[in-house]
This record gives C-alpha cells, structure tokens and sequence, in this order.
C-alpha cells in the first residue's frame, strides 16, 4: 500500500512547479499543524522561509497556533526563527501572545532572540507579562530577559502585571530581582498601578515584599490617592491597613479627605475619618472637606465630617 507521506507527494507533484503556488498550502498546512504535510512539502524543496503578503512566515503561523511539533520541523529545514512580519512580530511573540508554552520551549531552544521589540516597541516579555502567562515569563526570564525591562514608554513589565492584578506574575518578577523601586514617565510605582485598578491581591504582594506604601508621582500623589479617586474602597483599606498616610497631600494641597467627599464614597470618607484623617485640612484655597461637601450637597458626608469635629 502507498504510504502517505508518497501520496501526499503525488499530490503535490504539480503544485510545487511554480513556488508562488505552493505558498498557501505550506502556511495551510503550518497552521493546521500537519507535520507529514509540512514535512512532505519541505522535503520536496518548498522554503522552509515561505510567507504570505503580511510576511507572516510558517514559522509563525505554527507559532501561533501552538504547532510545536511542526515548529520543529521547519527549524530543521533551515527556517529563520528570528524574521520578522510587517509588524515586526517574530515567531516568538505569536506563541508567547497565544500562550503555547510547548512552542515557545521550542523556539527558546533554538536560540529565538528574546531581545526583539515589534514596532510598537513590545518585547516576548511584555507581551507574556500583559496577557498573564507567568510560565512563560519564568521562560523568558531564565533565557535571560531582564525582569526591569522597560516598554518605550517607560512602563516596567512589574507595573504592567500590576496592572492587571497578576499576582504569580508578580511574584515570579519579583523573584528574580524586579525593580520594587521603579518609576514609569509619571512618577507612578507599580503599587500605584494596582492601587488604580483595585487589585489589593497584588497590592499586599508588592507591599509584603517591600514597595514603599506612600511613594509619590510627580504630582505627588500616593497610591492610596489613586485608589479614593477611583473608588477602590478594597484597596484604600488595604493601603490604610499596611500604613498608608491618611493624611497626605497632593502638589495642590488637596487632602485624601477631600478627595474621598469628591467622590460621594460614604465608606471611604468613613474609612479615613476611622483612621485618623484630619478633619479641617485646608487645600491651597482654603478649603475644608466639609466646604467640599456642602458644595457638592453631599449632607450625609457632611454630617459625618461635622460629628467628627469638621468645621468650615
């Protein structure tokens, strides 16, 4: 009986007379994750280095779609592992980006350049970072990917995981010496960037492990600022409960209890009168919290700064 790897080469016999022909069925066959396919077409001289009018290469449409064993396939037959699509996206970031970490083994073995930013200046460990693939960051990482590498615009990979409250994430940064420290263009911590978003779980991991609860941006707002203006009542207890000064202000004067009448949060105004916040503060204006509150007719937050001895 024929065997299939002959018939498929039957089969191809006419499609591979012209190479323009046989561009779609090499990247077809990449992307279903057919090894016999693909291994048949390079045997019978298709380039392993074949792509389509984007300049997505096989390589990458089995990248992307998790094809390790075909990944392996075209590597043999000589497939650049470092090119680069329209984008310059490399094979690397689509199975860092989709998660595929069998793949991405693969391509690391074969010596895939982990420095490589796409044209929008992301890197393999950006991309892992942001979508949450912490085996993949522990990968990147052991490869030699620094753990404080910055994106263009001078976000930290901790800040993005912080961001969007990947505590393994954070934690395996950490592990391998992240900058606690760090500062974005704004003065912003990756404590900062929890805070804003409401993910205490990450909050209590950065702050266990060392961040400065009450490190100010460049507007010398804290976390615990960023936490009350976004109403993240979780996190400002959170900060509260690791130290956070209740008592700060901003570079215009204006307290956190001002901020909190501001934004109608009857437990948050609870929160940090409970913990001690300074009921007649004044911002640069001259104003109190409880002028903040009468002016936004807020009068049951007025009434609670009045009994806690507010005064105009």
């Amino acid at each position: 009986m024929i065997s299939r790897t002959l018939a498929i080469l039957l089969l191809l016999t006419p499609l591979l007379a012209g190479a323009a022909e046989a561009v779609p069925y090499l990247l077809t066959a990449a992307a279903k994750g057919d090894v016999q396919m693909v291994q048949a077409m390079l045997d019978s001289g298709v380039s392993p280095n074949t792509k389509d009018v984007e300049g997505i290469t096989a390589l990458m449409y089995a990248a992307r779609k998790g094809s390790a064993e075909v990944a392996k396939a075209l590597l043999d037959k000589g497939a650049d592992i470092n090119a680069r699509d329209g984008d310059g996206w490399t094979a690397l970031m689509f199975a860092t980006k989709k998660g595929f970490v069998d793949t991405v083994q693969v391509l690391l073995a074969a010596h895939a350049d982990i420095a490589v930013r796409d044209q929008s200046g992301w890197s393999a460990l950006g991309l892992a970072a942001t979508s949450g693939y912490n085996e993949i960051v522990d990968l990147l990482i052991k490869q030699g990917a620094s753990p404080n590498s910055k994106s263009d615009d001078g976000r930290t990979m901790l800040m993005y995981a912080a961001k969007v409250g990947d505590v393994p994430t954070i934690q395996t940064l950490i592990e391998n010496g992240a900058d606690l420290t760090a500062r974005d263009r704004f003065g912003a911590t990756a404590v900062m960037y929890a805070a804003r978003e409401g993910h205490s779980a990450a909050l209590r991991t950065l702050l266990d492990a060392g961040a400065k609860v009450d490190d100010m941006d460049h507007t010398k707002w804290t976390a615990l600022n960023w936490a009350i203006k976004k109403n993240r009542l979780e996190s400002a207890q959170t900060l509260v409960l690791m130290g956070a000064n209740v008592n700060s202000k901003d570079s215009e004067g204006v307290s956190l209890l001002q901020y909190a009448v501001d934004t109608g949060s009857v437990p948050l105004v609870k929160l940090l009168l409970d913990s001690g916040a300074d009921v007649k503060a004044r911002d640069q204006y001259g104003l109190t919290a409880l002028v903040y509150a009468m002016k936004n007719r807020k009068p049951e937050i007025a009434k609670l700064i009045k009994d806690a001895g507010g005064s105009y």
